[in-house]
């Protein structure tokens, strides 16, 4: 057996507004296309939690042209674009957002999802070792740097990184059955049997079936 489970969730952009919320009755020109942008911005979001990512593009480009540094709205297409599996183009919004704000851990760890969607197992890594630079107790990230390790026949490392996800939450089925099948390659069948038991009753608790009995079918083979 060689599939291998990888955390997947991309991670939205959460805009605080009460920064931008602007009482002043003699607003300058700025502030007014500031205060529009993130309106649009708004209608974006709720589209995209709608499922209606393309009308959502359009909400973020509409944003993007009425405040072009507007990083949050170049990573919030991205994630929309990414969704209709055009990893191409949501790279280059999320080069477009760390151009703006070079501090943005999510544009790093979004980007590196979508160069590995594109087969660049290496760069998908560079990214999420970025993402954890700026912020190291970001979780995702560890979780698929793991499972792009582990692609590149780095076990050890991929079973470090998934170690970090799981001291953050135990109770993760699938990162237990990465870390059990990254120390099955490394020889350690033990620790492999221990992380894929718990992954089985774990997938099993939660009725996902399918996951359960591909667990059970390596456990099976490490058990003969």
């Amino acid at each position: 057996m060689n599939k291998i489970y990888q955390v997947i969730a991309i991670l939205g952009i959460t805009l605080s507004l009460s920064g931008l919320t602007l009482g002043c009755q003699d607003q300058s020109i700025e502030e007014e296309l500031t205060q529009k942008s993130v309106k649009v911005f708004e209608q974006g979001i709720a589209k995209a939690e709608q499922g209606d990512y393309k009308q959502a593009i359009e909400d973020y480009t509409k944003a993007i042209s009425l405040n072009s540094d507007f990083a949050e709205a170049y990573n919030s297409r991205a994630n929309a674009r990414f969704e209709l599996e055009d990893y191409q183009g949501s790279i280059s919004d999320y080069n477009q957002a760390l151009e703006i704000n070079p501090q943005l851990a999510e544009a790093y760890y979004n980007r590196g999802f979508a160069r590995y969607k594109l087969g660049d197992v290496k760069g998908a890594i560079e990214d999420y070792n970025q993402a954890l630079e700026i912020n190291p107790d970001y979780i995702p990230a560890y979780g698929n740097r793991g499972a792009a390790r582990s692609q590149l026949g780095d076990n050890q490392g991929a079973i470090e990184d998934y170690s970090k996800v799981l001291e953050a939450n135990p109770e993760l089925p699938e990162i237990l059955y990465n870390r059990g099948f990254a120390y099955h390659r490394l020889g350690n069948n033990q620790k492999a049997i221990d992380d894929l038991q718990q992954a089985k009753d774990l997938f099993t608790d939660q009725g996902n079936t399918a996951g359960s009995q591909q667990v059970e079918e390596l456990l099976a083979q490490l058990q003969k």
